[in-house]
């Protein structure tokens, strides 16, 4: 077995349906495997999944411990030398992601690889970076300068020429390795539930293991724009975990450089108070926005709840 896809889903089944249409249309059954890690999805549609997709394997787990978690129980009994990770979002549109295994073989250096993601019109979407430095959290902080950022990093020259490139960290929809490599690294850190882990994971290939990590701007695959999670409660789930992650990431930085991260971390909550206060558009959630600001504040400020709060907002 060359290669293992492994699909992380929670209530997803729709996005997992497409998905494993564009990988059993495009890609040889002789070459890979294709492993459903279900994190305890309330829907249950995945049962449907496994009755109409046979060639696929699913494991069903009994608690959702996040999507790094997820990924961690399919690698554990794949069997591929390598491992693809993919989001439920994403469809294959060629098989050029063998192109990638080949690479990995040949180069001892590569030890992340992925492609771009495209929206459904064919664009580039933001799906890598450098790690978080505070020039990008100051953009985040006064609210400015983060998108013209994101477009700088989307037109390139090596995205328009189709030459790869290095990079610091890919999105977690679309991450190719050696599975040897990611075993050494001991998989997805499980203290993340979601973002950030994907960041840790490529942090690890290069600080620990001292590879590169790689984007080839000519393999692309299609990522959907549209969330799984119920709509009211999109934001909080996401910022609340967008805030944790980052902050957990920080810790690998020095004294100085990790708690600017905090500083600023806490600006940017106390700027959003007033925006709350008097915004008409928060006039009917107000008292759950300013819980949801306190307990992200919290993170900031308590260590013991930055430990203890994986599972906030979400049902395991």
């Amino acid at each position: 077995m060359v290669l293992s896809i492994i699909i992380v889903n929670y209530n997803t089944a729709e996005y997992v349906r497409g998905c494993l249409r564009s990988i059993f249309k495009l890609l040889d059954l002789n070459d890979i495997e294709v492993l459903i890690a279900d994190n305890n999805s309330p829907d249950r549609e995945v049962e449907e999944l496994a009755i109409e997709f046979p060639e696929a394997k699913f494991i069903f787990n009994s608690r959702n411990e996040g999507f790094g978690s997820g990924c961690n129980s399919a690698a554990e009994i794949s069997k591929g030398e390598y491992v693809l990770f993919l989001n439920p979002g994403t469809k294959l549109l060629d098989n050029s992601i063998l192109n990638l295994v080949e690479i990995l073989k040949a180069d001892d250096e590569a030890g992340i690889v992925s492609g771009l993601l495209v929206n459904e019109n064919g664009e580039p979407i933001y799906c890598f970076n450098e790690f978080p430095d505070l020039k990008w959290e100051f953009y985040q902080t006064i609210g400015t300068g983060y998108e013209r950022a994101i477009e700088d990093l989307l037109n390139r020259d090596e995205i328009r020429n189709g030459r790869k490139f290095e990079v610091d960290w890919f999105h977690g929809a679309f991450l190719l390795m050696r599975k040897s490599d990611f075993q050494r690294v001991g998989g997805f850190d499980g203290k993340y539930f979601m973002y950030y882990e994907d960041v840790e994971l490529c942090h690890d290939f290069k600080e620990i293991l001292g590879l590169k990590n790689y984007c080839f701007p000519n393999v692309r695959i299609s990522h959907s724009t549209q969330s799984s999670l119920k709509s009211e409660s999109i934001d909080n789930i996401r910022n609340f975990h967008m805030h944790r992650g980052k902050i957990l990431f920080t810790e690998n930085y020095g004294f100085v450089y990790r708690n600017s991260f905090r500083l600023l971390g806490i600006a940017n909550i106390l700027l959003r108070i007033p925006i709350v206060m008097f915004w008409k558009k928060y006039s009917k959630h107000r008292k759950e926005k300013f819980r949801q600001l306190n307990n992200i504040l919290r993170l900031y400020l308590s260590k013991d709840y930055l430990r203890s709060s994986k599972f906030e907002y979400i049902k395991v």
